[in-house]
């Protein structure tokens, strides 16, 4: 491991006393603040406006440009507002995230069904709402839930996010990590992927608001490979109370695709474009809760 430069432990000061002001502040603080906060500094800088306003445009091309301004702005407090929740809830007793993270009857009856299946499950998600609510709700049953997640240059850092989630009950694997991994879908963990972002050239291209996007294939790739099951999760935060956020669970079904007379590859593309699909139609339902702000068409297929 590379020795730490300068600008690493300030970083780390900086968000070691971040955390630490977030562990003690109430979450009704954490929570309106981040949203005041974000209200306030968008008023002045619009953190990629232009990726924002295009993707938006490619997702709602009949909409005018004032309400798109609209989702953008309440979109930057969103995120602010999800992003403090994160540090926030790695600290909550279980309890009381069941009391803020709310499911329903057929989520509950989605888990249930792939807990019998006895081989884990691969949870796909995206940038949506408070998307990190669905691993703390596992957790708060008592699911084995692992979280997949990208390394950071910062190694000071990243252990910094990395204990206090694994104190709080998940199991954290870093992309790359493929042996950890392995022994997690062998010990029949509920393994969350985000499967939303630009995927680059190992990605496959399937529409995504009508556009192709490259998109993550290794939830896919994986449900097939171990005969695990895949559910879709969707942590949406209610505007009655933004301190609540209604969980859902919904099985991507994909044995009809198992079936078909095609190569294993189209396969596993018919697979990713179905939970993208799904994630797509979740996010219609409020854009406000979507994070617009990843180039999400970067990559383009050789014949755009």
């Amino acid at each position: 491991m590379k020795k730490p430069k300068i600008s690493h432990y300030i970083e780390y000061y900086i968000m070691l006393a971040f955390q630490l002001m977030i562990r003690i502040l109430p979450l009704s603080i954490v929570v309106y603040g981040a949203r005041i906060l974000a209200a306030t500094i968008s008023v002045f800088r619009k953190v990629r406006n232009k990726i924002v306003m295009d993707n938006l445009k490619t997702a709602f091309p009949d909409m005018d440009i004032p309400s798109r301004e609209k989702i953008r702005n309440e979109m930057y407090q969103q995120i602010l507002m999800s992003m403090f929740e994160s540090y926030k809830y790695m600290y909550l007793s279980d309890e009381k995230k069941s009391k803020y993270i709310i499911t329903d009857e057929e989520s509950i009856l989605s888990i249930d069904k792939a807990l019998k299946n006895d081989k884990g499950c691969i949870v796909v998600g995206g940038h949506y709402g408070f998307f990190e609510g669905g691993a703390h709700y596992g957790v708060s049953i008592n699911l084995k839930s692992a979280v997949v997640v990208a390394n950071q240059r910062n190694k000071l850092t990243e252990k910094l996010i990395d204990i206090p989630r694994t104190k709080s009950g998940f199991l954290v694997i870093h992309r790359k990590e493929m042996r950890t991994l392995i022994k997690a879908i062998k010990d029949n963990y509920f393994i969350a992927l985000l499967s939303d972002q630009n995927a680059g050239s190992k990605g496959v291209f399937v529409p995504f608001f009508g556009k192709l996007a490259a998109t993550h294939q290794n939830p896919a790739i994986l449900a097939i490979k171990y005969s695990m099951p895949i559910l879709l999760s969707v942590t949406r935060r209610r505007k009655d109370d933004l301190l609540k956020h209604d969980q859902f669970f919904i099985e991507v079904k994909y044995d009809d695709i198992l079936e078909m007379d095609i190569e294993k590859d189209e396969k596993i593309l018919k697979v990713v474009e179905r939970y993208t699909k799904m994630i797509e139609t979740e996010i219609k339902k409020d854009p406000t809760q979507y994070w617009w702000i990843h180039k999400r068409y970067k990559t383009r297929p050789n014949k755009d």
